[in-house]
């Protein structure tokens, strides 16, 4: 039952990286559109360290589909539109909690 239900996140993970590359990220030179695979089935998201694994493994996928973005800006925000998508996709607290608090740590840094 655990491994049907990580391989249906797999996936899921999958498709929600896809589209956000779709929605967000510059096309190839072929025109066609970059995606990552983020597999996580080795991972357990119930203890801190595998949803810390799978978020830097979430995080380096969405700098890879958004390297192609044409400035700092769209790249940006298609970084952060393609990790909340991923995190919101797997469906995680402990995986939502490592996010929230990367995203409110950089904010406190931008507001000072």
């Amino acid at each position: 039952m655990k491994s049907s239900i990580r391989s249906a996140l797999s996936a899921s993970l999958l498709l929600l990286l896809g589209w956000t590359a779709a929605a967000s990220a510059a096309p190839d030179n072929d025109g066609e559109l970059v995606t990552k695979t983020v597999r996580f089935g080795d991972l357990d998201l119930s203890t801190a360290v595998g949803a810390q694994a799978l978020y830097g493994r979430i995080t380096g996928a969405a700098r890879d589909v958004c390297r192609g973005s044409a400035s700092y800006r769209s790249m940006h925000a298609c970084r952060a539109t393609a990790v909340e998508n991923a995190v919101r996709g797997v469906a995680s607290p402990l995986l939502s909690s490592v996010h929230r608090s990367t995203v409110d740590a950089v904010e406190e840094v931008v507001r000072r």
